[in-house]
């Protein structure tokens, strides 16, 4: 029984800690206020376009705790199956609590990123489209 009171006691602080933390896409942040311009899951790009640049916001409630985070990207297939693209690590100060990342797309499409700790912890995840005109 204390067994299980433990393991009830571990994942709800680990499901607090990881609820604390929010990821938004933009078009752009304001380094100044750290503001996400036109935040958005659905981005439209022109037929043209070669590719489509996002910025990943990452606002948490508590310090990073850690000098690297990592935002593993994956597209969304036609069976809704997760298929990795590449991952983008990022150099942060272990106090700091908002960060951003700039990231290039070249196809229209479902995506997903999945924030990483440099221990791998998962911090948040969360998805956004590409369409095209």
């Amino acid at each position: 029984m204390k067994k299980l009171i433990v393991v009830a006691c571990t994942l709800f602080f680990a499901l607090q800690a990881y609820s604390q933390s929010s990821l938004t896409f933009c078009t752009f942040v304001n380094s100044s206020n750290q503001e996400c311009i036109f935040e958005n899951t659905k981005f439209i790009t022109t037929r043209d376009s070669t590719k489509a640049r996002i910025f990943m916001l990452l606002r948490s409630a508590q310090v990073y705790g850690t000098s690297k985070l990592i935002f593993k990207i994956y597209g969304i297939d036609r069976f809704d199956k997760e298929v990795f693209l590449f991952d983008i690590t990022q150099e942060v100060k272990e106090e700091w609590m908002n960060s951003w990342q700039p990231a290039s797309f070249t196809t229209p499409g479902k995506y997903m990123v999945k924030v990483y700790k440099e221990d791998n912890t998962l911090i948040t995840s969360r998805g956004f489209e590409f369409y095209n005109l």
